[in-house]
């Protein structure tokens, strides 16, 4: 081997290893998730209930397809707060599981990009379901509690209040409520008709929360789009199991998004597949417009209705 041979393949070695470092660097860089920032601001309660409830994990994003630029705004109460309900409450209230996921749903809104700041508006609406009321006439204040101090995270960010926030409600808002508020009730409707909206709300078999699929990525069309296809939609709802399958074809779950192709194929409830482009807002031919959050996934609000092959033939 000539020297300049042996030159060369030695550069080509320092090269290499050099951009394996860089690489490694790279990828070994963690995101910043709510716990973090949680972390962060002190709120040691907060971070514990929100990860023991998986509401963390809600919050973060994970096992969703993002298709804009939405983001949450969360209104973490203070360890003084917690400390200040009744010993009795608290406890009650933690060994609730499904009482604590609607508390702390109440204290997060998904600003799909209806406003810049939350000092813009005076209501937001919860992934509970109820509202907030906003108030910066004197310092941002929500539902009377103070904001203290607050911080971005990845998917948000985190205000500090100085009050546990309790919804008057013992409800909680799901696919099919996050499907009207977007302006597809029909949609909602057929999710409700053809028993679909405790499995979207990941209530599992019996009721039985550790038995629940999800989180969901679902594309719900307009109303409009509903109205366009209606003779389309006419046909299928005649075919044994047409509506399943049709609306299958408009949901993805968490565990479907880790086998998504490079390409960008993801394969929905129904079974076939569904191309999607995050970058240009495209779900096969349909256009992403809005976005709403509930606790157990996202709905994407689009413009036509989704028709799988084996519906179409």
């Amino acid at each position: 081997m000539t020297r300049r041979n042996l030159i060369f393949l030695s550069l080509l070695f320092i090269a290499g290893w050099l951009c394996m470092g860089s690489c490694l660097a790279q990828n070994n860089t963690t995101a910043y998730g709510v716990l973090d920032g949680a972390e962060e601001l002190g709120l040691t309660e907060f971070s514990e209930l929100a990860e023991s409830t998986g509401f963390a994990n809600t919050l973060d994003n994970q096992g969703v397809l993002l298709f804009d630029s939405g983001s949450f705004v969360i209104f973490a109460p203070s360890d003084d707060a917690f400390a200040a309900i009744e010993d009795m409450d608290m406890t009650s209230l933690i060994e609730n599981q499904t009482e604590l996921e609607r508390v702390l749903s109440y204290h997060a809104v998904w600003n799909s990009g209806a406003f810049v700041n939350i000092s813009d508006i005076d209501s937001a609406r919860t992934l509970q379901g109820e509202n907030l009321s906003i108030d910066f006439t004197d310092g941002l204040k929500v539902n009377g509690a103070n904001v203290t101090e607050s911080i971005q995270y990845d998917n948000g960010i985190i205000y500090v209040i100085d009050k546990v926030l309790m919804p008057e409600k013992s409800s909680m808002a799901g696919a099919a409520k996050a499907a009207e508020n977007l302006g597809a009730k029909d949609f909602a409707s057929a999710i409700v008709a053809e028993g679909l909206e405790d499995r979207l709300n990941g209530q599992g078999l019996m009721g039985i929360t550790t038995l629940g699929e999800g989180p969901f990525t679902i594309f719900a069309p307009s109303d409009e789009a509903f109205d366009a296809a209606k003779s389309t939609v006419d046909s299928i709802k005649k075919q044994d199991m047409g509506m399943i399958d049709l609306l299958g074809y408009h949901m993805v779950e968490a565990k479907d998004l880790i086998n998504m192709t490079e390409s960008g194929s993801a394969k929905t409830l129904q079974g076939e597949s569904l191309a999607v482009d995050s970058a240009t807002g495209y779900v096969s031919m349909a256009r992403v417009s809005g976005s709403e959050r509930y606790s157990n996934g996202i709905v994407y609000l689009i413009d036509q209705v989704l028709v799988p092959i084996s519906l179409s033939m």
